[in-house]
């Protein structure tokens, strides 16, 4: 059986995955082994509920089924991922290495975060003269963070520089944090000379920050970054950053895996050097210099301007598929019939995965929900090359129905459907790194979880409104339709009948005596004769045909029938158990009901009034001659 190996990481830093990946296929594609990703999206800036949900994909597989892991335990930036993952794998005895945070029972890569960023800030000083920087960090917890903090310092102190308290902001990492930090410090009397931020993606909002409030970087203030994203050398100005080889972080960190498989490892720390890189965000490189990214960029631009825009009209169509369905069977079907046109990931291999116990959240609406993965699955749409299928339940530690074991070594890719931290099921697509990279997974991933919650919400308000009709169509004293239930579900009746040339039988029961029961005995038992005549009505009522009180103790049994027989043993049977029900209920009064019918002609122009009527007069006649027998 092929070997595989469990990668485990947050797809917001997915540059630096997608270059780690290469560095770890160039490994594995050699020892002919798999790469099982799981990818989560949580953010900082998600609630809570919502991060358990995107990481629940940690927690999809028993990892005994692996040969290896990855945990690219720096990025697992939400909860207690990294030292949850990792006592998982060491108690299922699974060789692992973790990149970027130590952890305890497996192998180390680590990220030199402290060389890149103390030369940088060294040459701010040197070169370019900073004074009074602001440094602009992620999360107060994050080691990565924490450790180009303390690069930072260490380099003003050098040079006699102290960062002061007052400069230093915790961003978590978001965009619009960044911004209004940066601005807060501006105003300041004595401004920073120079924000120095934990990541690139905090210096490109400091810099659109600055730009909208009219400064200019890197003559007003100079900025730099961290990770060498590809935006840093396409941005303007360029961002002054350093680099991290993630592609060499990766071959290294899959050797070390491999030699932990086989028994062979050697030093289990590796230290990984990071580099300075300038650009034009410091002022070391002309806008000439610069230009030669942007322009590739702008190439670049449109091209990926005209995928967005059939992405977007294929979203469009996702989203149709699902909004116009409120019960599971046209869900399913029109998911399948969606897929089947629209290859959102291309030629690749997809598999769209649901919950066994969760379906069951798609197929009633007042069911809550699950937050633990089952042991089966349903693959409502599968795509392997040009055919296309479903399987159901299948057990979840399979992982990928009809998995072809003897395909060359791929990347797997598994991303959750949830709705917050309630689960739904898991995507998997083949060899998806391009769309990892553009950023296409993570729009995907984002639209067909609210598709799906959306869904949800329509089967539910659905399931209301059918709850208000019942409503509306019930006699709340007996449970048959009403007038207004006769006119949704009697005149539907009657016409499918006629336009199929099927007959129907219109049977018209009356109580006799009613008035008497009502002024002798009181309305409580008028009442109780009124259940009683309707209970003997539907118990005995032949499958499909419906019950209605047509009027204070009048009652109509309506279904398709070409047998008059039928009709008159069906009245029988009514009849014989109103006689059983009243024997046992050892009632004051006699209880008894008359019968008359009517069968329906599918060429007439009848309506069901005219038939009721009809039944109505024949019944009066069976009253007329039931009080007579009674005055005898």
């Amino acid at each position: 059986m092929k070997r595989r190996i469990a990668v485990f990481a947050n797809g917001w830093n997915n540059l630096g995955i997608a270059q780690a990946l290469k560095g770890i296929q160039e490994v594995t594609d050699k020892q002919n082994i798999d790469i099982f990703l799981f990818l989560s999206f949580a953010a900082f800036s998600h609630p809570e509920s919502r991060q358990k949900g995107e990481d629940s994909i940690f927690y999809l597989s028993d990892y005994k089924n692996f040969d290896g892991a990855i945990v690219f335990s720096n990025m697992l930036n939400t909860g207690n991922n990294p030292d949850n993952i990792s006592k998982l794998l060491v108690a299922n005895d699974v060789p692992s290495v973790s990149i970027g945070v130590p952890l305890d029972g497996l192998s180390y890569v680590g990220i030199d975060n402290y060389k890149g960023m103390f030369e940088m800030v060294d040459h701010l000083v040197k070169e370019h003269h900073i004074k009074n920087p602001a440094f602009f960090a992620g999360t107060k917890e994050h080691p990565d963070s924490n450790e180009r903090l303390d690069a930072t310092r260490k380099a003003l102190s050098t040079n006699g520089i102290e960062l002061k308290d007052e400069n230093i902001r915790y961003t978590n990492w978001e965009y619009i944090t960044s911004i209004k930090y940066a601005m807060e410090l501006t105003k300041r009397e004595n401004p920073p000379d120079a924000f120095i931020c934990a990541n690139d993606n905090i210096a490109i909002a400091v810099c659109i920050g600055l730009r909208d409030h009219g400064f200019s970087v890197p003559k007003d203030f100079i900025v730099t970054g961290f990770d060498k994203i590809s935006f840093a050398s396409t941005f303007y100005p360029s961002i002054t950053t350093v680099y991290q080889d993630f592609e060499k972080i990766g071959y290294i960190a899959a050797w070390q895996l491999i030699e932990k498989i086989e028994g062979t490892a050697k030093p289990e720390k590796v230290v990984v050097s990071s580099s300075f890189v300038k650009n034009e965000s410091c002022g070391c490189m002309s806008e000439s210099e610069g230009d030669s990214y942007r322009k590739d960029f702008c190439i670049n631009a449109y091209m990926k301007e005209m995928e967005n825009i059939i992405f977007q009209s294929q979203e469009t169509d996702m989203i149709n598929s699902i909004f116009n369905c409120s019960n599971y069977p046209d869900f399913k079907k029109s998911l399948m019939n969606y897929y089947k046109y629209n290859r959102t990931f291309a030629d690749k291999d997809f598999y769209f995965i649901l919950d066994s116990e969760a379906k069951n959240s798609f197929i009633d609406a007042s069911f809550k929900g699950t937050k633990q993965f089952s042991d089966y699955m349903d693959c409502l749409v599968g795509i392997k090359g040009k055919k296309i299928f479903s399987k159901e339940h299948f057990p979840r530690q399979d992982l990928i129905p009809d998995f072809d074991d003897k395909a060359k070594p791929s990347v797997y890719t598994f991303t959750p459907l949830h709705y917050d931290d309630y689960i739904f099921g898991y995507i998997v697509v083949k060899d998806a790194v391009d769309f990892l990279i553009d950023t296409t997974l993570n729009h995907y991933m984002i639209q067909i979880n609210g598709n799906l919650e959306q869904y949800r919400k329509n089967c539910k308000l659905d399931e209301m409104n059918k709850t208000l009709l019942n409503i509306s169509n019930t006699d709340q004293l007996t449970g048959l339709n009403n007038r207004f239930g006769m006119e949704q579900n009697g005149i539907p009746l009657l016409e499918k009948a006629n336009a199929r040339n099927q007959k129907c039988a219109v049977v018209f029961v009356d109580i006799n005596r009613m008035k008497y029961i009502n002024d002798n005995f009181g309305h409580l038992q008028g009442d109780l004769a009124i259940r009683t005549v309707s209970s003997a009505l539907l118990t005995e009522m032949p499958k499909n045909w419906i019950g209605i009180r047509y009027g204070g103790d009048e009652f109509i049994a309506l279904g398709v029938c070409n047998d008059e027989k039928a009709v008159q043993k069906y009245i029988k049977k009514l009849t014989d158990n109103l006689t059983k029900q009243v024997s046992s209920m050892q009632l004051s009064y006699p209880l008894t009901a008359s019968c008359g019918y009517i069968i329906t002609d599918p060429e007439s122009s009848n309506t069901i009034i005219d038939y009721i009527n009809q039944a109505d007069n024949l019944m009066y006649i069976r009253k007329q001659e039931a009080h007579k027998s009674e005055s005898k």
